[in-house]
């Protein structure tokens, strides 16, 4: 059993959330203004009504809460986005679907036509009223996760590194960017930060980031010739108990793990497989996030595409997120069906 089952470390996020920089002056800004923003696509949406949404796409399939008070707006028809509404107005619009306008991108886009076409800045400001929130983007960054301004609108460009090209952009406004704060940031004034949720609403954040890990891990499978995985609840299960323990145990990738492999595990829990993998990751604001930071890393990448499993289960507990994958032949399946 040992030798088909393989546990990824835990990938942690590149950037400290909730630990920004304040600076007690500001230089000259960079990045200007922004270009002017797009006239077309799904980019439109950000900032206006959730009415014009809905009237353009319809009704939601489901909507969940989030950690930062907005709600997720869930469309899985073509073409499948999320999109965040707080007080009926949309501040940001995901999607990694190809048919999906993205305008002025397009999801496959080779990474070197968008370096060719679009300013790429390490450092960006944004303004909003008298303060001045500036991110910092790494080389990682650079080559993984760009940050785009637009006049009272940005960019994140998701980069697939290994394909070279664009696997999924979001849209966001000026103050959902500075409360997710998705890369380094120092800022001049007061820090816009969103309340820390109830237990109560963690719990169900916690359900909702499951929800869309699973569905983000199909769709991604999908695009990358992957047959689709089934959702297993006792793999689930196994999945959540295992992020919960993590944290309980403050673990991280710099310590010795002091938690039960993988293995013995899925041995306890009596569920069947011929081969079985782990990814793990904590401190990601979203599901997004871990995702797209679970394709940029080789070895989290392997067990997010590989074409020969079968079935999976996602556990969340408070930004630490495990997805566990299975492969059961249809023997298997008959006798756990007995």
């Amino acid at each position: 059993m040992n030798d088909n089952v393989s546990e990824n470390k835990p990938l942690e996020s590149p950037v400290q959330h909730g630990v920004p920089i304040a600076v007690p002056e500001k230089g000259q800004s960079i990045g200007g203004e922004g270009m002017p923003r797009p006239e077309e696509g799904m980019s439109i949406y950000v900032g206006q009504k959730a009415q014009q949404l809905e009237e353009a796409f319809g009704k939601p399939t489901r909507i969940e809460p989030s950690s930062f008070q907005y709600e997720w707006w869930v469309y899985t028809e073509k073409p499948r986005f999320m999109a965040g509404v707080l007080k009926g107005k949309v501040n940001q619009i995901y999607t990694a679907d190809k048919q999906a306008d993205v305008s002025p991108f397009t999801i496959h886009q080779g990474v070197e036509e968008i370096h060719r076409f679009t300013p790429i800045e390490s450092e960006i400001d944004v303004a909003i009223k008298e303060n001045i929130y500036t991110f910092s983007l790494n080389s990682e960054d650079i080559n993984n996760r760009l940050l785009i301004p637009y006049q009272n609108l940005y960019v994140q460009l998701y980069i697939d590194q290994v394909e070279g090209q664009l696997e999924g952009v979001r849209f966001i406004s000026p103050s959902t960017l500075v409360k997710h704060q998705p890369y380094d940031m120092a800022y001049l004034g007061e820090m816009i930060e969103a309340p820390k949720p109830s237990s109560t609403v963690q719990t169900e954040v916690d359900r909702s980031m499951e929800r869309q890990t699973f569905e983000l891990t199909n769709q991604l499978r999908e695009e990358h010739n992957a047959p689709l995985v089934i959702n297993d609840e006792k793999l689930a299960t196994l999945s959540w108990e295992h992020s919960q323990e993590m944290i309980f145990q403050k673990y991280s990738s710099h310590t010795a793990p002091s938690i039960e492999i993988f293995a013995e595990r899925l041995k306890l829990a009596e569920i069947p497989n011929t081969k079985a993998a782990e990814n793990t990751a904590f401190n990601y604001i979203d599901a997004i996030e871990t995702v797209h930071g679970w394709l940029n890393s080789p070895k989290h990448r392997e067990v997010l595409l590989n074409p020969s499993f079968t079935h999976m289960g996602v556990g969340v507990y408070n930004k630490y997120y495990t997805q566990s994958f299975i492969t059961q032949n249809k023997t298997i399946e008959i006798i756990e069906e007995d």
